[in-house]
């Protein structure tokens, strides 16, 4: 779980935006003890206006475990995550995250161009004493950087000597740990790095590790179909979200492949394995029993509503929360669900899940008016553009002195918390210049 991340000079965020789960006590379903008597927000959720920056907190959020983990082979590769406000091009990103991994605090702090990490610090609490992991620091190109470890790992001076050789500026000390062959002595490196890569996920769920590709509906129920565990979990709610489903099933389909398309995909500069993928005469889908007075009836994946599909999807996402210690980031979250749906799948999540942590992005400020958000204000951020300066700024629900009588929904609603679209007239003149 995390604890406290902070941003500047990353997309909207110009200024230092922070955003902080701790909680005063374990009270609530939404309250999780992450380690003796530190409580953390099992929940975040972000609303404010369209355009407000909501969004881009869950990229940043998503983009330090990123650079954290993933090794570049090249020194000439950019930081592809290096995305800085308009108006400060020149000055580098800041990062950090203090987070939880298999119990453990873990403090990283990270400072970044387009062409290099110019400082990154790594510090653990593995006895609630806070001691070194590494600290690097760049030097100049083409010369190695200066790198420290903690005493307390336990290296061997060959295996500082082949991590400081494999750093690249580009990329994390950590991420080493997948260039290099295992040691004995760099368990500490690998149980971290593979701790982040089976925990932290990507906005949105997961794609390849490599690539932005996200995981289709397909792939994710074949996968959930193919554990009894996961099916049954699918299958409950599915129907208890009365979508008059019993079950699904995975299925292979004819697919016709036109004569004249399969000469132009022959003779095109295509690569085989796509070739191979758009010749196919047949391809997977799932089909839906469906329930009626009359009896069963089958549905194909291509004719469920969107919601219906949307759903699928995060239910991926829930089953790995209740199951085991995730963190998801889940960008406008309510889109395309019914509000009741909603609520109830995020009462699912509170009420089966212990140590995983789900953040989002909506719209549905109805969710304000719930006694367990209301309650635990701490959990919500409003995000709004600085006139000014025009980047995103994010106050946290209980930084306002709202007395606990007050309705946050109320008070969200006739714009005393802020995070407001200001809309002009209903009126306009198209013939005005």
């Amino acid at each position: 779980m995390i604890r406290e991340f902070w941003v500047e000079n990353f997309l909207s965020i110009r200024d230092k935006q922070i955003l902080n789960f701790e909680a005063k006590g374990p009270e609530s379903a939404l309250i999780s003890e992450v380690d003796n008597n530190v409580f953390l927000y099992k929940l975040g959720i972000l609303y404010g206006a369209n355009a407000s920056g909501k969004s881009n907190m869950l990229i940043a959020l998503n983009e330090v475990f990123r650079i954290l983990v993933y090794p570049k082979s090249d020194a000439s590769v950019g930081i592809s995550g290096y995305l800085p406000f308009i108006l400060a091009k020149d000055k580098p990103t800041q990062m950090y995250v203090s987070f939880y991994a298999d119990s453990i605090r873990y403090d990283y702090e990270v400072v970044f161009d387009k062409k290099r990490i110019t400082h990154e610090s790594l510090r653990y609490y593995p006895n609630g004493s806070k001691l070194l992991f590494y600290e690097r620091t760049f030097i100049e190109e083409n010369v190695q950087a200066d790198i420290k470890f903690g005493p307390s790992l336990k290296l061997a001076d060959k295996t500082k000597d082949s991590i400081r050789e494999n750093t690249l500026n580009n990329h994390s000390v950590l991420s080493v740990c997948r260039k290099i062959a295992y040691k004995e002595d760099i368990a500490p490196f690998i149980k971290l790095h593979s701790w982040i890569m089976d925990n932290y996920h990507d906005v949105d769920g997961d794609g390849d590790g490599t690539k932005d590709n996200k995981k289709g509906i397909v792939d994710i129920m074949k996968a959930a179909f193919e554990n009894p565990r996961k099916r049954n979990f699918y299958n409950q709610m599915l129907n208890k979200a009365d979508l008059n489903i019993v079950e699904f099933i995975p299925i292979v389909k004819d697919r016709i492949v036109p004569n004249d398309f399969r000469e132009w995909v022959q003779q095109g500069n295509i690569p085989n394995d796509i070739k191979e993928d758009l010749l196919k005469t047949t391809m997977e889908s799932i089909s839906f029993v469906n329930n009626s007075n009359e009896g069963h009836f089958s549905v194909p994946l291509s004719l469920q509503s969107r919601g219906t599909q949307k759903y699928i999807r995060i239910l991926d996402a829930l089953f790995d929360m209740i199951t085991g210690q995730q963190v998801f980031y889940l960008d406008e979250l309510g889109e395309d669900l019914h509000y009741d749906l909603l609520f109830y799948y995020l009462n699912v999540f509170l009420y089966n899940s212990n140590k995983s942590q789900l953040i989002i992005t909506s719209q549905e400020t109805a969710l304000l008016s719930q006694d367990i958000i209301n309650e635990n204000r701490g959990a919500v951020w409003f995000v709004e553009k600085n006139k000014d300066k025009a980047s995103s700024e994010y106050s946290r629900g209980d930084s306002f002195g709202l007395h606990k009588n007050l309705s946050f929904y109320n008070s969200y609603r006739i714009g005393r918390l802020g995070a407001k679209p200001e809309l002009g007239s209903i009126f306009v003149n198209i013939d005005e210049e």
